[in-house]
């Protein structure tokens, strides 16, 4: 059988890693296509890789003018389209542009966890595990059949950026295991159980807001997975926002309302919340870390609550 002519969406170092592996199994990709709705540092390395080893280039549209778009892609006559780490929808009229179908390698396991930012939702939720799934794309939100996945698990230790080196290790492992099966069309396509399926939304912003009523132990949960490069947890001291790194949460609780500042000094900053305290280790202002001392010079002192 002829090498597949195929199509690699995405952007960022996953889709890179994508091509990669492609790569080291013989396939050179007819084209990259990078999203539309999206811009900055991560497309901008994704049309570079592109560029260098001079694939074709594409930009997905919306759809309301996907037009020529969707005439480009049919000139490149793909057997098959792949996705890995990309934010916009394939619609029907473009998967049916590929005989052999349409496959996303996701960052979550399914169909537990369908839809963006799934990786970051399972740690703020506090699972144990997650793992990159192999699914065909149809015309509904992850709700294609699977072919493979692989689980590893999230450490007590772990956030969002060890999870993602996680996340693209077992996601070249599960590429490389099954990339002849899919080129070939005879990889499985196991139905999802639709009773055990959970959609999650993008992540905005202002899911990044601690709400210190919760347990310490979710607050925790949500520090790690929103660590740099993204955004962080966040809350107002006044009309400072305060960035949280990293923090631990304590067994020893106050009688303080949740988030209220129970200590503050040169070498300990400590928050209630609900079970115990949370004792913050890294913090910043403005994009930079700042210590304890400049946090007071800011207003911050024992009793203050933040919202």
């Amino acid at each position: 059988m002829a090498q597949a002519r195929v199509i690699v969406f995405g952007y960022g170092e996953l889709v890179l890693a994508a091509l990669d592996t492609l790569t080291r199994l013989g396939v050179t990709p007819v084209a990259v296509v990078i999203p539309g709705n999206r811009v900055g540092q991560d497309v901008d390395i994704a049309s570079a890789y592109a560029r260098a080893r001079g694939l074709t280039l594409l930009v997905q549209p919306p759809r309301t003018r996907a037009a020529s778009f969707l005439a480009a892609v049919q000139a490149l006559e793909p057997d098959l389209l792949f996705v890995w780490s990309y934010t916009m929808l394939l619609p029907p009229d473009l998967i049916a542009l590929a005989p052999r179908g349409a496959v996303n390698l996701h960052g979550g396991l399914l169909p537990e966890y369908r839809g963006g930012h799934v990786m970051n939702w399972a740690i703020a939720n506090g699972e144990t595990e997650t793992g990159a799934t192999l699914a065909y794309l149809d015309q509904g939100i992850d709700t294609g059949p699977v072919i493979a996945e692989r689980r590893f698990a999230i450490e007590w230790r772990d956030d969002a950026a060890t999870v993602r080196v996680k996340l693209k290790a077992a996601g070249e492992e599960l590429l490389t295991a099954w990339w002849p099966a899919i080129e070939a069309g005879t990889a499985p396509r196991v139905a999802q159980d639709q009773s055990r399926a959970r959609y999650h939304r993008m992540r905005t912003a202002e899911d990044g807001r601690i709400d210190w009523s919760q347990q310490n132990v979710a607050i925790y949960n949500l520090v790690r997975a929103l660590v740099a490069p993204w955004p962080g947890a966040f809350s107002l001291l006044g009309s400072t926002r305060l960035v949280f790194r990293r923090v631990e949460p304590i067994a020893a609780s106050s009688s303080a309302p949740p988030g209220t500042v129970v200590r503050v000094d040169d070498a300990d900053l400590r928050i209630a919340a609900a079970g115990g305290d949370v004792q913050v280790l890294s913090v910043e202002v403005n994009g930079h870390c700042v210590s304890c001392g400049e946090l007071r010079r800011l207003g911050l002192a024992e009793g203050m609550r933040l919202s």
